[in-house]
């Protein structure tokens, strides 16, 4: 019998079985359970070489699977698409200017314990801003307000989570652009010094997670009429208490591939490596709409993989993400009735059998 098998072999036959499936067999038995959960099955076999990523782009989430490894061989890149989506109920309203950032709780007994934030900032009349900060629980499907944190800043990039925590490009009149973040565990706000300094809200910043390990900043002076995109990477996160930045790691200058539209990067994902990067914008035209593009560059190299063409806001900016596949399951919000429903309808199958 398999349960006869020596655990690292049992654990070895396990490493070759599909995330999919595996995420399936937790339930199997307590010894399954156990080595699907242990730490050192889950770095080994959901490491490097099995980051993924997702872009949410026009109000959906896709799964996203670009393959460039050939493309300095003249290999055309391609692209493939899926996904899923789950609804989370507000604790009292959704506006179209909130801020979400997903994060954990790394906890050595119980696990991650994952939360979101959900942060708002409007003007309510013209003499009172008013802030909103709130923290969703999935460990009791709920929301509570966070009525001790102010903003005094703006956003300029999408949320990047790494090792359970969110970092943006933020900005102020008196720093200028640097790096904001929010630490899940404290539930409180930090900031950190960039590579570059601006205090043009104009300009072009975004951030990206590389390798679950790092982050990399990506800088445009789209003011300036420059069209050279400069992206350059951090240290581990987690190993030092400061943020520290290495050289730019790759310059492109898009004048160079003689394109129809000036090129302003939303979102990117880095292949240190090979030094490109896999990129998404919004070609904005009010005649023929907003074309959402998703693009392999490089130093000399240019290839898109994907555009769509939609109408309505151009404040529906692409988000390109990367993650690491977990057997973490996050809990459905299963109500009191609902639950009652299902409980009786199982009592009536088993009265029916006997």
């Amino acid at each position: 019998m398999i349960s006869d098998l020596p655990k690292d072999l049992e654990s070895e036959i396990l490493s070759r079985v599909p995330t999919k499936s595996l995420a399936k067999l937790q339930t199997t038995c307590k010894r399954w359970y156990a080595i699907l959960r242990d730490p050192i099955f889950v770095k080994k076999n959901f490491g490097k070489d099995s980051i993924k990523s997702m872009l949410l782009s026009n109000s959906r989430v896709f799964s996203v699977s670009v393959d460039h490894h050939g493309i300095h061989n003249s290999v055309e890149p391609s692209i493939e698409f899926s996904g899923q989506t789950r609804w989370i109920k507000p604790r009292t309203r959704y506006r179209f200017d909130d801020y979400y950032a997903l994060g954990y709780v790394n906890s050595k007994k119980s696990g991650h314990s994952y939360k979101i934030l959900r942060s708002c900032c409007y003007e309510k009349d013209p003499k009172q801003f008013v802030s909103e900060f709130e923290i969703y629980d999935f460990s009791s499907n709920s929301w509570r307000v966070l009525d001790y944190l102010t903003r005094d800043y703006g956003i300029f990039s999408g949320g990047m989570s790494l090792k359970g925590n969110t970092y943006w490009v933020a900005g102020d009149k008196e720093m200028g652009f640097f790096v904001l973040y929010f630490d899940f565990t404290k539930e409180r706000f930090g900031r950190f010094l960039l590579p570059f300094q601006s205090f043009n809200p104009e300009d072009t910043a975004a951030l990206s997670v590389v390798k679950e390990e790092k982050l990399a900043v990506l800088h445009q002076n789209i003011l300036e009429f420059s069209n050279v995109m400069k992206i350059c990477l951090s240290n581990k996160i987690g190993e030092a208490i400061e943020l520290t930045w290495s050289n730019f790691v790759l310059t492109v200058d898009y004048d160079r591939f003689d394109l129809t539209s000036v090129v302003n990067v939303t979102s990117f994902l880095l292949d240190e490596e090979n030094k490109v990067a896999v990129c998404s914008d919004i070609d904005i035209d009010d005649d023929d709409g907003n074309k959402t593009r998703v693009y392999v560059v490089g130093e000399d190299i240019y290839k898109q993989v994907y555009i769509e063409t939609t109408k309505g806001s151009y404040l529906n900016w692409p988000l390109l993400l990367c993650y690491v596949p977990s057997l973490v399951h996050i809990n459905k919000n299963t109500s009191k009735s609902n639950r009652q429903k299902k409980r009786k309808s199982r009592d009536v199958d088993n009265n029916n059998k006997k």
